[in-house]
């Protein structure tokens, strides 16, 4: 095997998050969740943009940045509890602001609410989740947060309810099955899934935090590679951990050389570059110190495995452009 390498590729965030390789720019987007700006790094010749996008009235995080099918330069983003969509091009300056056109609004009833990650599925659907406000570091309102699926057409259904923060998902290598995370619960979920329907049913857990050993470990984003194996960002744990989902046991852990890593996804023209985002925030002015790449991007390579393509969102885009349009207004 060859030797791993884990090197920071992007400087500090507040809260990295979301990382989504967008093949035919051979660029990563990821997010700086709290700040409300999305990132592009390209890393053929390392240049960084970064693009800060205003709030559309239900609250300023944005966590979620995925291509658009079928519209060059467009992504799906979250902003708040709203959707929208903004266009972003390569030749944009590296630096500047959006206002993006909502399409989508969300938990009315709990306003505070706000959307965390988000993933598209095989037929390009799009699937968000919320959670409770944070009332104090790491600490958020139980039970608020709902699992969204976001078809075609636009409709929107209540897939998983009375989540307390909705993180983590990917789909198996054969379709058949959903791996989600509710960070709060502490553990590694899977349901059975039918592709054509979207259904998910049947949560069980395969991976329990809490008889691991890993102290206060917060399992946060995750992906999974050609083999079929998990990879999850330990969130307060400094690593990422490779999970067999058939035997429900860790295979495989990467020390990373700072504590709150959030997210992680597969990237390069090969796939073989494991990207991880990690945070700044929760930690003290000590622990900064000690942690000097705290909040970097980095990209691991030398772990002898790939993912494949992350799916676009593939909506319906006559409905798509008519939301845009009154969203716009």
């Amino acid at each position: 095997m060859s030797t791993i390498r884990i090197e920071p590729v992007v400087g500090p965030l507040n809260l990295g998050e979301g990382p989504h390789w967008v093949e035919e720019d051979q660029a990563l987007v990821f997010v700086d969740a709290y700040v409300g700006d999305v990132h592009r790094y390209f890393p053929s010749t390392q240049r960084h943009q970064v693009l800060h996008v205003e709030d559309v009235g239900t609250g300023p995080s944005t966590t979620v940045i995925v291509p658009v099918e079928g519209l060059t330069d467009h992504y799906v983003i979250t902003i708040g509890r709203s959707i929208g969509i903004i266009e972003w091009k390569p030749s944009d300056p590296d630096q500047h602001s959006v206002k993006p056109k909502a399409i989508l609004h969300f938990d009315a009833h709990c306003p505070t609410n706000a959307f965390n990650d988000g993933k598209c599925d095989s037929k390009g659907r799009l699937w968000v989740g919320t959670c409770g406000c944070e009332v104090e570091p790491g600490v958020f309102l139980p039970h608020k947060g709902t699992m969204y699926r976001v078809d075609a057409d636009l409709t929107t259904t209540a897939c998983i309810n009375k989540l307390t923060l909705s993180n983590g998902m990917t789909w198996s290598k054969d379709l058949k099955f959903f791996y989600f995370i509710d960070s709060d619960v502490g553990s590694v979920d899977v349901f059975d899934y039918t592709q054509e329907s979207g259904e998910i049913k049947n949560r069980r857990v395969i991976l329990d935090y809490k008889i691991q050993g890993w102290g206060k470990d917060i399992p946060d984003g995750m992906t999974v590679d050609t083999d079929g194996n998990l990879w999850v960002a330990n969130f307060y744990g400094r690593k990422v951990v490779c999970i067999d989902p058939k035997e429900g046991r860790v295979v495989r852990t990467v020390a990373m050389p700072c504590k709150n890593i959030t997210s992680v996804c597969w990237g390069g023209p090969n796939y073989d570059v494991l990207y991880v985002t990690s945070g700044q925030s929760e930690l003290t002015a000590e622990e900064l110190k000690a942690q000097p790449e705290a909040g970097a991007t980095f990209a691991i390579t030398g772990l002898g495995v790939r993912g494949q393509p992350s799916p676009k969102f593939r909506a319906d885009l006559n409905v798509l452009k008519a939301k845009m349009a009154e969203g716009g207004k």
